[in-house]
């Protein structure tokens, strides 16, 4: 029988709804989902989070993930590569997500209105992703052009396009021509012609009180830190050796919590002033709150340094 998994960016999905989907023509159900990830400070509808990564895992399926700016993310070479591996690597760290990240080229080398991506550009950006995550956990994704120029730089692939130009070594072979809907919402669906590795670290993904989890800081105006709040805690411990710090937190709206429902605090400090582990920022959970952000700014006079986040 087939392997199926999918792939989706237009909402999230629990592990439990796609185990029971059947979306092979055989009827086969779905076994593993190719999600999209980014670093915390950039997550939107399209990427995943903790809570639907937990799902995917209670549910016991295969999982990867897709890592995509834009249709020109290869243009920027092996420089952009190394960007878009920082945060790619970031957001796995932020899930524990340990497996294969696709980096994509989403149209054909030579797209009228596009500039041309060359197979030089392509593999320097992959390997400036490498450079980053490991060639263990680099994928690449796109047409059958950019899948063979893809090999050599990376060992995963999974293939779009026409079924009768798949290659042997693709790993995967989305399926744009029958997009079966899952959770009200339409997927596509992955062929699995090859197995694409993934072996989660055992707890990883669970937040718990009194584990601190770390995250890249970036600096900018209104960068934004999300995260979820495991059951039980009453406080969230900030702790991020920086210069300056402006902070605006906003509960978003979880089981039992209304929507809108928010802190404001927006504090400002000289420049030699830190938050440390020494001298942590202190937030009280609202009650019923499941998730939370945190806006800010931050203008480091060293380089980015990790922030983390704890739960007590």
């Amino acid at each position: 029988m087939a392997t199926w998994w999918i792939d989706y960016s237009a909402a999230k999905l629990s592990g439990a709804t796609i185990a029971g989907a059947a979306v092979g023509p055989g009827r086969e159900r779905a076994s593993g989902a190719i999600r999209y990830l980014d670093a915390p400070g950039n997550l939107d509808t399209k990427h995943t989070d903790r809570t639907e990564y937990r799902s995917l895992l209670d549910a016991g399926l295969g999982i990867a993930m897709y890592f995509e700016v834009g249709k020109n993310d290869p243009m920027g070479g092996f420089a952009r590569g190394q960007e878009y591996g920082r945060r790619a690597l970031a957001g796995a760290d932020y899930l524990g997500f340990p497996g294969v990240v696709f980096f994509c080229a989403d149209r054909w080398f030579s797209t009228p209105g596009f500039p041309v991506i060359t197979p030089a550009l392509w593999g320097a950006y992959l390997d400036g992703a490498v450079s980053v995550l490991g060639r263990e956990r680099t994928g690449a994704y796109g047409f059958s052009d950019a899948i063979d120029a893809a090999a050599g730089h990376v060992d995963y692939f999974v293939q779009c396009g026409a079924r009768s130009a798949l290659r042997g070594f693709a790993h995967g072979w989305q399926d744009n021509n029958v997009q079966p809907t899952v959770g009200g919402i339409t997927v596509d669906r992955v062929l699995i012609q090859r197995p694409i590795p993934f072996a989660p670290a055992s707890g990883a993904a669970v937040p718990r009180n009194d584990e601190e989890w770390t995250m890249q800081l970036p600096s900018g105006d209104n960068r934004s830190m999300s995260f979820d709040i495991p059951q039980g805690a009453t406080q969230i411990r900030v702790n991020c050796p920086i210069d300056f710090l402006t902070v605006h937190g906003i509960w978003q709206a979880g089981d039992g919590l209304p929507p809108g429902n928010e802190f404001d605090y927006r504090w400002s400090y000289e420049a030699d002033f830190r938050i440390d582990r020494l001298r942590p920022w202190k937030i009280a959970v609202a009650g019923g709150a499941t998730q939370g952000s945190i806006i800010y700014t931050y203008s480091p006079a060293n380089p980015e340094r990790m922030g983390s986040i704890s739960f007590r």
